[in-house]
């Protein structure tokens, strides 16, 4: 099956599915974030301000990395640096760029850190299982050749060629891609898997921020496993992708702060 990575066109403007996707995701993180805040006494307008800055931050910083790693892309054609419609973005830069921002406005708003991690680590899982979706569509973060369930075949634009010939999949010259393993949708359900797991075991954190530390530890080790069938990427770092080093330093300090959290001792309350 074969698919075509504009949605639709206004005029000269193609409307790809990969920022429709990732609008959707920050919509649906939105929502889930409004719908717990009022649990937790938090305003409207705070989660507003809270979710833009995200969006803000994460995309800038999800960009910003992405750039960075392909630069020689980008030296010749710097304007093509904002075509973020196109695809072109680093979850962990965004992850990054999220965070500082949204700490920022946690400082401004005068909430507590603690709670404002836990309102949007959900959330995180939420929005990255329906942007991903837009990485299927669009033809980037995709598997090696395969022709089983869901299997989708690139445009020649898309890399997918180059990535299959680099791979040993394709001779040198081919004019078409073969199917590609839908990698980004298994990575979407573990991310819906990870959101569910955090919503069930909300009410057993005992200490704010914990819920944020469970996200780290348990995505790093879902985007590692599933790194190892990633076939995009022109160079590694040994057998590693980038995506996967930084697991590696995510999972173990996910878990830490997780745990330091659960078991250290609540301050001793001073005698009236």
């Amino acid at each position: 099956m074969s698919v075509d990575p504009v949605a639709f066109r206004l005029g000269p403007l193609a409307v790809r599915w990969y920022g429709i996707c990732v609008a959707l995701g920050f919509v649906a993180g939105f929502v889930l974030i409004e719908r717990r805040a009022r649990r937790r006494g938090i305003a409207r307008e705070a989660v507003s301000d809270l979710v833009l800055s995200a969006m803000v931050g994460g995309i800038l910083g999800a960009r910003a990395l992405y750039v960075l790693q392909n630069w020689r892309d980008y030296a010749a054609s710097p304007l093509d640096i904002i075509r973020i419609d196109q695809g072109g973005l680093v979850f962990f830069g965004g992850l990054l760029g999220g965070t500082a921002a949204v700490w920022l406005a946690t400082r401004v708003k005068g909430l507590r850190p603690g709670d404002v991690a836990d309102l949007c680590a959900p959330a995180l899982g939420l929005g990255h299982a329906i942007g991903r979706v837009g990485c299927y569509l669009n033809g980037c973060c995709f598997g090696h050749a395969w022709n089983g369930p869901l299997a989708l075949r690139y445009p020649p634009d898309s890399g997918v060629i180059e990535a299959q010939v680099r791979n040993g999949e394709l001779p040198l010259g081919a004019a078409a891609a073969l199917p590609a393993f839908p990698l980004q949708l298994v990575e979407s359900a573990a991310n819906l898997i990870i959101c569910a797991v955090l919503l069930a075991l909300e009410r057993r954190m005992k200490r704010p921020g914990q819920l944020l530390f469970l996200y780290a530890a348990l995505y790093g080790i879902a985007r590692f496993l599933v790194e190892f069938g990633r076939a995009d990427y022109e160079s590694r770092l040994g057998p590693f992708t980038p995506a996967q080093v930084v697991s590696l330093l995510l999972v173990p300090a996910g878990l830490a702060a997780f745990l330091w959290l659960q078991y250290r001792r609540r301050p001793a309350t001073p005698a009236p």
